[in-house]
């Protein structure tokens, strides 16, 4: 690493961040307005739900209107009967010191859940079978990958041949954020929580997801991260790695992601990844890379990749749209609904 990158790094690392991280848990306002006009010198344009972030010497983006970013309360306003669907977990592990978490999690799922775990060592995957021992929810599968692509790679990689025997999945993993621990601090509450917090809460989601349309499901954004919902240095990667797909796309497509990775779907939803042909060799090498990575383009990726196969996608969130009928359900989930292929 050159001189300037090193110095750039412990500036942005002791100075920078800390700033940064107090003012998007204290002042987001000033975070807003410190990372989109004096760091990119940008302006926006009002489009209703959407607006254009210009930047100075960059590219145009499309991006959404937090204020407006319609989500749909979970759990369920009434009495939903039980959805018939075979589920697995997909849950890559890297920190087992949270395996126990995650088991408890999982056994919120209101019916059984085959189990399909990767690690990185021998010692990790002794560590998580003894806490996954007594589960008794379904089967439990652990394998050990190579250290690369994270929990992208394991999932889409590592066990791309199981989806064919499910009709929904979840996809979760021991998720820490070091290079933010302050703003970032209750990211994991946050996603653990909307996604498998109670029996309730992940049985109104397999009701969503019973919906024919709808392929994926995740949650709203975490509070301190949405001013910081953008491409970062993934934009060509997430273009090119769509071009691979089939799927076009270019600065007028609104920016919307499941950020953090993890959500409910269908595995049709995302069959075109299934199916691209990803090996462990197309992404790099684990060095604690916080951006620019093929997964990192891939994580942009996914509602692109929804909407291509014909489905379309929610966000959830205990504070949502309330839904007290099935036909209420239906009306929200019109109303919830936004695209990432519409053009702007």
């Amino acid at each position: 690493m050159s001189l300037y990158r090193t110095l750039r790094s412990f500036i942005g690392k002791n100075f920078v961040r800390p700033f940064e991280d107090f003012c998007a848990v204290n002042y987001p306002a000033l975070n807003d307005f410190i990372f989109y006009h004096l760091r990119h010198r940008t302006r926006r344009e009002d489009l209703g739900d959407a607006y254009f972030m210009r930047v100075s010497k960059l590219e145009n983006f499309v991006q959404l209107k937090r204020e407006k970013d319609f989500a749909l309360k979970i759990p369920l306003d009434f009495d939903a009967p039980p959805v018939n669907f075979r589920v697995a977990a997909v849950v890559h592990i890297f920190y087992p010191e949270l395996a126990d978490e995650l088991k408890k999690l999982l056994l919120n799922i209101p019916c059984a859940v085959d189990v399909f775990i990767s690690t990185t060592s021998p010692e990790k995957k002794f560590a998580i079978e003894k806490i996954f021992d007594d589960f008794g929810k379904g089967s439990v599968t652990i394998k050990i990958f190579d250290n690369r692509g994270r929990d992208i790679a394991a999932a889409f990689v590592g066990f791309k041949e199981i989806y064919k025997n499910y009709d929904a999945c979840i996809h979760i993993h021991s998720k820490k954020s070091p290079h933010a621990e302050t703003r970032l601090a209750g990211w994991r509450d946050h996603l653990y929580k909307n996604l498998l917090g109670s029996p309730e809460i992940v049985g109104g989601i397999l009701n969503i997801l019973a919906v024919d349309k709808v392929g994926m499901i995740f949650p709203q954004y975490y509070t301190p991260i949405r001013t910081a919902l953008n491409w970062g240095e993934n934009y060509h990667g997430t273009k090119n790695f769509l071009h691979r797909l089939g799927v076009e796309m270019d600065n007028r497509h609104l920016l919307e992601f499941p950020a953090g990775s993890m959500f409910w779907f269908k595995p049709q939803a995302l069959e075109p990844l299934l199916n691209c042909g990803l090996t462990f060799d197309d992404f790099p090498e684990e060095c604690g890379q916080l951006d620019g990575t093929i997964a990192h383009a891939i994580e942009r990726a996914f509602l692109f990749i929804v909407e291509a196969a014909g489905f379309t996608w929610i966000k959830i969130d205990g504070d949502g749209l309330k839904s007290f009928s099935r036909a209420e359900l239906t009306a929200n989930i019109e109303r919830a609904e936004h695209s990432v292929l519409k053009r702007y």
